[in-house]
């Protein structure tokens, strides 16, 4: 499950939520280094710009516009990703929307649509590669959670709640298929600066304190590393791993510590 590697030329790639953020940034990284990239995300216009990026060094990558909370579709965008790419080595499980709102009265429906983009989207586009991948003996899958997770981020609960299914979700299946030809990577990103064309110095997502947005890309980079050394889970910035550390022995006093500061609004 460690296994790195040492190049992205000839791999292909299959990004979701790939027009904008972190997965615009990390189709754009992998392609200027060799990668053969696929997109996939719903606004057709902003698709075709990250793809026109992608083409200057991955002439090969493609794009589809495409409705992830459709899930009975799903399994023709895969076909269609595995005939057009020539296969799928890498699946980038990033399309998501976050949600802000009262966990005691958000409408039923925000609850279903949270479920249905940020866990069963990504939960059925995983259940139909992974086989693919299996079967091939080689395959890579990476998860974007959220610190909301492990955090269970005050106004944030229906987002954090898909979030941390999502992440057990990933941890499970990482353990029924331990030692086989499919590894696993879950991602747990702080506050990140989704603005287009901001970047920063890659020591960001290793010295961060968190309450700093980082750069797009910076996370991109960060995430490239983990998966070329093979390391299951990523925090960005890496400081946040000790404060989930520390929650988890005192549950009550993270909660507390987070209610403070929902309370003075300090959480955004």
């Amino acid at each position: 499950m460690t296994e790195a590697f040492t190049t992205w030329r000839g791999r292909r790639v299959l990004v979701t939520g790939a027009s904008s953020g972190i997965g615009a940034a990390i189709a754009r990284d992998l392609a200027g280094q060799g990668a053969t990239v696929g997109l996939v995300a719903r606004r057709k216009e902003l698709l075709e710009r990250v793809l026109a990026d992608c083409r200057v060094h991955a002439p090969r990558s493609m794009a589809w516009p495409f409705d992830l909370t459709d899930l009975d579709a799903l399994g023709s965008l895969v076909e269609r990703a595995e005939d057009e790419l020539g296969g799928i080595d890498v699946l980038v499980n990033n399309a998501g929307v976050t949600y802000s709102g009262s966990a005691v009265s958000a409408p039923l429906g925000d609850l279903e649509s949270q479920l249905r983009i940020n866990y069963l989207s990504p939960v059925r586009l995983t259940q139909l590669v992974v086989p693919v991948m299996t079967a091939r003996r080689s395959g890579q899958v990476v998860t974007i959670s959220s610190m909301a997770a492990p955090t269970s981020t005050p106004g944030e609960a229906a987002y954090a709640a898909a979030k941390s299914a999502l992440s057990s979700y990933i941890e499970a299946l990482a353990g029924e298929l331990w030692g086989g030809p499919v590894r696993f990577h879950l991602v747990y990103p702080a506050l990140i600066d989704l603005t287009d064309g901001v970047d920063g110095d890659d020591e960001l997502a290793q010295s961060s304190d968190g309450s700093t947005p980082i750069p797009a890309p910076v996370a991109a980079r960060a995430m490239r590393g983990q998966l070329e050394r093979g390391e299951f889970e990523l925090f960005i910035p890496k400081t946040m791993r000790g404060f989930v550390a520390g929650r988890s022995r005192d549950v009550a006093g993270g909660i507390e510590f987070m209610g403070q500061l929902y309370q003075e609004g300090r959480l955004h």
